[in-house]
This record gives structure tokens, sequence and C-alpha cells, in this order.
């Protein structure tokens, strides 16, 4: 396939690595975002939030990766790939604001030939209401004049420039053509793809989410059933899965984060009767009340200082959209308790100073919660316990101090040990 000139719209935690790839394979790149300060920072070389590809930047920007606000840059593009957000509303129902607004931005500088390539995770037939909102707005048919796929993005966020070429694109085009248009385009950057139609491919990114989410629920019920016979979860799935095939039951934690928290309410929009969806979401939402409950059992929280070790809704990212540790620090606030936030790469929260000094941060505590298990905490464990008081509460549902208890003292840590 010939270098192509690629348009990225949507230069955020999707949409900035892909670019950088595409880039380090020779494809002239121009990246489309409406933030000025995430511009500021590109052309510095400076990645606006925690990921791989930092020398790819600095060793592309301006040179074949240029980012601009401007749309002009469709017109010099002969494909057009949109990592658009697409959140939910009050109602839970999908919110396609930012992709209507693309379109909009887009349709006067499309022209003949060009591919576009939806990459954002979106409710099923979305790419078809693409489609029709392009016709409707513009005198371009879909797979006669321009080309438009679905192929979702299926990378860990903070993994991303290594696992977009090692693992497989699901390609989904909305015609034979346009689903060839991409599968080559992937092809070139070296990524093996597989093909099926665009409502598949939304289908079988939201089944792949709702298939980890559900099954986190699963592990974080059967948590609560075993807190009832006041049994540990960690050690019970140990003695299922240790040495045994049909095992494979998931470890309890907190279930969080932007994709797999709204991704459910793609499908279950136009069917009421999805149960299991439904209840995996009261089941993970509802942990952090369940976790503060236990806690409370240990310790009247009225005036304690208390702890969160993590806000970002997974480990070694800086990222906090739909993070649970918040739904933990709201209920803390509940009980009047005086709250202390660490997070190794998270530095601002707009509610609350977050420190990122550890050793200030465990000074004269009461309780200790761990929310995320980044590996800071994994590391220094040992120097935590030892600067603490015996009577502090921990609660470490990630079993990170592995005492195989849900809320322990700092003593039982230490003798555990």
């Amino acid at each position: 396939m010939k270098k192509s000139t690629v348009g990225v719209i949507g230069i955020g935690r999707v949409g900035l690595p892909l670019a950088l790839i595409i880039a380090s394979k020779g494809h002239t790149v121009y990246g489309i975002t409406r933030n000025q300060a995430k511009i500021d920072s590109l052309n510095k070389g400076e990645m606006p939030f925690i990921e791989q590809g930092k020398d790819l930047l600095k060793k592309y920007i301006n040179k074949t990766f240029f980012i601009s606000s401007d749309y002009a840059a469709v017109k010099k593009s002969d494909i057009l790939i949109l990592t658009l957000g697409t959140p939910i509303d009050e109602s839970m129902n999908p919110v396609l604001d930012q992709i209507n607004s693309a379109i909009e931005s887009m349709s006067p500088y499309l022209k003949n030939g060009q591919l576009i390539i939806l990459r954002s995770t979106v409710s099923p037939k979305t790419s078809l209401y693409v489609k029709d909102q392009i016709e409707l707005s513009t005198k371009f048919k879909i797979g006669k004049d321009l080309f438009l796929a679905f192929c979702p993005e299926r990378i860990a966020e903070g993994d991303s420039i290594r696992e977009l070429l090692t693992i497989p694109q699901i390609v989904g085009g909305v015609d034979a053509i346009s689903t060839k248009k991409a599968k080559d385009f992937f092809e070139s950057l070296g990524i093996k793809c597989f093909t099926t139609d665009a409502t598949s491919a939304e289908l079988a990114k939201l089944f792949s989410n709702m298939y980890r989410y559900i099954s986190f629920a699963i592990a974080n019920e059967f948590m609560l059933i075993a807190e009832d016979y006041n049994k540990n979860i960690h050690e019970i799935v140990g003695l299922v899965n240790k040495g045994y095939k049909r095992g494979g039951l998931a470890l309890p934690g907190l279930t969080a984060g932007p994709c797999l928290f709204k991704d459910g309410f793609f499908l279950i929009n136009d069917n009421p009767y999805l149960d299991l969806i439904t209840a995996s979401w009261k089941i993970n939402e509802s942990l952090p009340l369940f976790l503060v409950k236990k806690v409370k059992e240990k310790i009247n929280l009225k005036k304690k200082k208390v702890l969160i070790l993590g806000l970002a809704f997974k480990p070694e990212v800086d990222d906090i959209r739909e993070s649970l540790s918040f739904k933990i620090r709201k209920s803390l606030l509940r009980e009047h308790a005086n709250i202390i936030l660490h997070d190794p790469f998270v530095k601002e929260y707009t509610k609350q100073e977050v420190t990122g000094n550890l050793d200030l941060a465990l000074r004269n505590v009461d309780v200790i919660i761990v929310a995320t298990k980044h590996n800071l905490y994994v590391k220094e464990k040992n120097i935590i316990l030892k600067n603490l008081g015996k009577n502090v509460v921990i609660c470490d549902v990630w079993n990170l101090f592995g005492v195989n208890k849900l809320v322990f003292t700092a003593g039982d840590a230490q003798m555990h040990k």
C-alpha cells in the first residue's frame, strides 16, 4: 500500500498512540484537536498523559506528525480516523455529540476516495448512523464516493504502543469495499486483521468489554458471599484455580474506567431485559459502599484520618475517569472522616488536593483504603506497614499485603509477615 496522509480526529488516549504508530510507518499524520493546551504540549514533545511513545513523539512531531485545531487538514487526508469520546448522559443513554460535531466540521473538506474509520466504542449500528449523517449533510455516497468502516481500539491504556502492533485488528466496513480498504490500511502498519461487517465489529468490541466487566462482577459477588461467612475470597480463588484446568476464577477489585462503566448501557439502551449486564453494573458500582461499611465495623470513622491509596481507575496510569476511588471518598465524607488522597501519577483533582508524598500521606493515619494497586504500593508495602501504628485499620480488596483478609489492622499484617 502506498504511503498515505492520515487525519486523526481526537488526539487523546486512543488517538495519540495510534497517530504515532502511523507516523512511524512512514505515513504523514495530521492530528486534530480543539484543546490548545494539548497542542502546545505535543509541539514541545511532551506527552499529555502517561503512555509509552515519548520517543516517537519527539522523533516525528512537526516532521511527519502535525497537530492542529484546523479541520482544513481533512482535505489533505486520504484516510480519516475518528477517535472521539462517546459518553452516556444522566439517563445512561449514548451521547454522540462529539461525533456529530466532527462530521459537521469535516463535511466542507471531504473529497472523493477518502476512507473514514470510526474507532470510538459506540452503540450498535452507530456506523450506519454515521453513514446516513454523512450522506445527508454532503453530496457523497458511502461505498461509492467515500468509504466507512468501524475498527475498534482493543488496547490497554498505558501499553498502547506495544499492543497496537501485536493485537489483531477487527475491521468492519459498512460495505465490502470499505472493509477491504480499511483492512489494507491496517495491514500496511503490520497489523493482522479479521474482517466482518460494521455492526458485528461494534458488537464484538462491546461483548469483549462486557465479558470482562461481568467476570469482575462475579468475582466481587463471590467476595461478598465469602465475607458473609467470614472467609476470604483470595484464599478460596487460590484453592479453585491452583492446578485445575477448569478454574479461572477472577479475583475481586474495584472495577471501573470510562469504557467498562458505560459500555453495557450501549447494549441495554434499546433492550430492557439484559439483566446480567445491569446486575453486574450494580455489583461493581456498589463495592465502594460495601468496603466503607466493612471498615465501619472495625472503627468509627467520624473525624478519623483516612488515606485513600490510588485514584486512577487502574494501575500505572493517570486516568481518573469513572474511578471508584471517588465513590469511596464520597462515602467517607458522609461519615465525617478527614480524607487524604495519594496517587503517584495523578497530580490534580478539582475537589481536593492530591499528595504525591507517600511518607507525608501516611503520617498519623487511622485508616488506609487501598483503591488502586499501583506498583509503588506493591514495592513499598513493607515500608508502609513499618510506618503504621498497630491499630491502623487497613481495607485491602486487592490483597496487596497478602493477609487474605478484606479488613484488618496493621498489627495483623505485621504479624502475618
